[in-house]
């Protein structure tokens, strides 16, 4: 299915190497976006019919001079604002080329005020920590890339690299405010452009941080150039509004009622995205009779706010030893057994489960531990679970089949099972499937 971009929104693509034109290409092309790779620029490049316009200068060998001027040609073809509202400098995810010099052609031509570079593609292997670029776990000088015989690159730190190759000052965002999410990484963004510094270089060691940072660069009050390999082009349609990425995915809902170490790693690492909100149910309250409807309301009601405005939900009961253990110790104190407690908790979660459910609109349901499941599909009335593919090795994901939401779907997840982004591919999952 394709998505056409909105209010005819073109993205122009300038690459220095034909395959690198094709593999970020390809992001924008999955994303429902029309694209082509151009061998040569037609005269009215405006006139072309696709959404996104990918060039190969191919200058990544060129003297820098050269390559300037190769450059700067082209990106004058696209120096209309109204019509090419949105640059893309793609860059070689082992830094090869003539990147400062490149981006200063695009940005002196086009007249843009800021370069954000994030060069990291982690599902290739290739991530920056601390302005250094790694390639599986070894900096980029230690690699072959030192050798290339075309374009050799001896220097690991991007600021210290782009630095040497342009006239703008360079800026780093480093660690700490990757870890403190999108609003972290725009903090700094705006800091760094205040005092001058005009290429920021961007840390990201996981696909989220790509994400952070499209979403972020996107809020600032600048016209920007994007500057990336094939890793932060998948995000750019997404923080843009544009094509698949931007059609509305509705929030999912996860209830992690598993009392696993393993489960708790995982909502730990769920909770560090922004559009997440945490939910903690009081499990002493789900035992007593006067408490377990109050309580259940009062979660319903965080959670469907939560839903209303796009955000997905992540609810957790016994997120702590100490939890569990009082928890255990107010069943006891009722004449519950160990058993009939983590039933009554699992029963109290399946019907908070039905209730949000039934009361906003999601994409699906993230189930963990084999009780919560069971008491969430039951309590639903479903009559099974058609299962159709895996998130991940071990974790199902499938379709309700009758009951009260018949089609919606939902991942199960054994407690003590799976890796620390099981959970983020689940939600990850839900919303593309």
């Amino acid at each position: 299915m394709t998505h056409r971009s909105k209010s005819g929104h073109k993205i122009v693509v300038i690459a220095d190497d034909l395959t690198g034109a094709n593999d970020t290409g390809v992001q924008f092309a999955k994303q429902g976006l029309k694209t082509i790779v151009l061998l040569r620029v037609p005269g009215s490049p405006s006139d072309l019919d696709e959404d996104v316009l990918v060039v190969d200068t191919q200058s990544r060998a060129l003297a820098p001079a050269e390559a300037y001027q190769k450059v700067v040609e082209t990106a004058l073809l696209f120096k209309s604002r109204d019509q090419f509202p949105t640059l893309y400098k793609k860059i070689d995810s082992t830094l090869r080329g003539n990147l400062g010099t490149e981006i200063d052609a695009i940005m002196d031509a086009c007249g843009l005020e800021l370069a954000i570079v994030a060069p990291a593609f982690p599902k290739n292997g290739r991530t920056t920590v601390g302005g250094c670029h790694f390639l599986g776990n070894t900096p980029l000088e230690a690699t072959e890339i030192a050798r290339d015989p075309n374009c050799p690159v001896s220097e690991s730190h991007i600021p210290t690299l782009i630095a040497e190759q342009t006239k703008r000052k360079v800026g780093h965002i480093g660690i700490k405010n990757v870890i403190a999410g999108t609003e972290g990484i725009l903090a700094a963004m705006r800091r760094l452009s205040a005092a001058g510094q005009k290429i920021l270089v961007c840390d990201a060691w996981l696909e989220e941080h790509l994400k952070m940072i499209a979403m972020a660069a996107v809020r600032l009050e600048k016209s920007v150039l994007w500057v990336g390999s094939a890793g932060l082009a998948e995000y750019v349609p997404l923080a843009l509004g544009l094509g698949a990425a931007s059609a509305d995915k509705k929030p999912v809902v996860v209830i992690a009622g598993s009392v696993s170490n393993v489960t708790r790693g995982q909502v730990a690492m769920l909770r560090q995205r922004p559009d997440v909100v945490f939910i903690e149910a009081a499990p002493g309250a789900f035992l007593k009779p006067g408490a377990a409807q109050a309580e259940t309301d009062r979660c319903c009601r965080a959670a469907v706010d939560a839903i209303r405005t796009g955000k997905d939900v992540v609810i957790v009961s016994g997120y702590s030893n100490e939890m569990v253990a009082r928890t255990q110790e107010e069943g006891l104190s009722l004449g519950l057994s160990s058993r009939q407690t983590s039933e009554a908790v699992a029963a109290a979660l399946g019907n908070l489960c039905r209730q949000i459910a039934l009361n906003a609109p999601v994409s699906g349901l993230v189930l963990t531990g084999g009780d919560i499941a069971l008491s969430c599909c039951s309590l639903l009335s479903a009559d099974g679970i058609s299962v159709l593919r895996e998130v991940a090795p071990g974790i199902p994901v499938g379709v309700l089949k009758g009951g009260q939401s018949s089609g919606l779907k939902v991942v199960t997840k054994a407690g003590a099972f799976g890796a620390e982004d099981a959970l983020c591919k689940a939600v990850d999952c839900l919303k593309t499937f």
